[in-house]
Formats: structure tokens, C-alpha cells, sequence
């Protein structure tokens, strides 16, 4: 039998690194906004937003991601994405 996630899982306040503008930026919009989605650094402007691998970087001043063939400011990123990553979340088996 396969058990799938169920319970919210408490997080921690995002950490950017130091020295990575991309990184302290993304830091920046996590504490004056809800995100539920887990997102870990993996370097070079990549990350994991839940199970999803993102690119991110610095235009025109805003914080971006790659999509497809262009780029969503992070803010539309999370509204538009979010909800669909964590029913692929939940629907994990716990190990």
C-alpha cells in the first residue's frame, strides 16, 4: 500500500545567499509573500520549485523565470504555478 503526503509541512524562512543577487532577490519577495511551495537552490540562477527544475534571473529589475519560450515575473510564476505543484506534491508516495 502506498501512503501519499498529507500534512503541512512547517517552513523555514528563506535564506538568499549572500553576494547572489538573483538568490537575495528571490529571498527578498519569499518574505513579503506566501509561498507554499518548497523552493531549494541548486546555483546559477536554477532552482527547485517543488518538483520542477526553474531558471530565474535579474530583467529589467524584476525577479524572472524561464517558461517556455520567454519569461514570467516570479509573482505571476507562483499565482500561475502553485496550486498545480503542490497537488504533484501531495500525490508523492512517502518513502
Amino acid at each position: 500500500m502506498v501512503t501519499t503526503a498529507k500534512m503541512p509541512v512547517k517552513k523555514k524562512a528563506y535564506r538568499g545567499a549572500k553576494g547572489d543577487a538573483v538568490d537575495e532577490l528571490l529571498a527578498k519577495f519569499l518574505a513579503e509573500n506566501d509561498c507554499e511551495v518548497p523552493i531549494i537552490r541548486l546555483g546559477g540562477g536554477y532552482y527547485m520549485f517543488g518538483t520542477k527544475k526553474i531558471y530565474s534571473k535579474i530583467l529589467n529589475n524584476k525577479l524572472v523565470i524561464r517558461v517556455g519560450g520567454g519569461y514570467m515575473v516570479i509573482g505571476e510564476f507562483i499565482i500561475t504555478y502553485q496550486e498545480p505543484e503542490l497537488k504533484k506534491i501531495e500525490a508523492l508516495p512517502l518513502e
